[in-house]
């Protein structure tokens, strides 16, 4: 079965570490990020001594992610408006190499990131969308579900109400993995 190829910026790479989802990312998807993604992730995160850039690191090691090198953009709409956006190279680059791959979808969780994917109408998630979604395909247990949610919400930055909603989602699964 072939999976679905997914490129993730680097917070979302962060926090669905921090969540305890990378081995589910990294099961349910091809997870494939950018060269800066991957500096940001775990070269910067090795340098702060941060355990999510070490476990990153081994799922590269494993081929459970990976780190693939982006083109410049032809001239065009695209690239005007990609320069023109106010984000960071990461973010730039993840999109890119969500363009330049066909993929499937964006892991996004900064709020320029997302205002840039639905202007270029790429398909995006969060990590707290990921988390509700793995929950009801039942690839995590709802209390796993939920305790990444909590993470989710400590180290994202995302609007109560945003989370309120996925939570509300959770709450009504009934059952789920183990």
């Amino acid at each position: 079965m072939t999976k679905l190829l997914v490129i993730s910026d680097s917070s979302s790479l962060i926090i669905g570490t921090k969540a305890g989802l990378l081995a589910a990312l990294c099961a349910e998807f091809r997870v494939e990020i950018p060269e800066k993604v991957f500096e940001e992730t775990v070269v910067a995160g090795k340098e702060l001594q941060k355990i999510d850039a070490l476990k990153i690191e081994e799922a590269i090691e494993k081929n459970g992610i990976f780190v693939k090198k982006t083109k410049p953009l032809k001239e065009g709409k695209t690239a005007e408006w990609l320069s023109r956006l106010n984000l960071d190279e990461g973010e730039t680059e993840a999109i890119k190499l969500y363009i330049q791959t066909n993929a499937k979808l964006l892991l996004a969780d900064d709020k320029q990131a997302i205002n840039a994917a639905k202007l270029l109408e790429i398909n995006w998630a969060t990590i707290p969308d990921i988390i509700v979604e793995f929950a009801e395909r039942k690839k995590i247990s709802r209390e796993k579900a939920l305790e990444a949610l909590k993470t989710a919400q400590t180290e994202g930055r995302y609007k109560i109400e945003f989370i309120l909603k996925a939570f509300n989602k959770i709450e009504k699964i009934k059952g789920g993995k183990k």
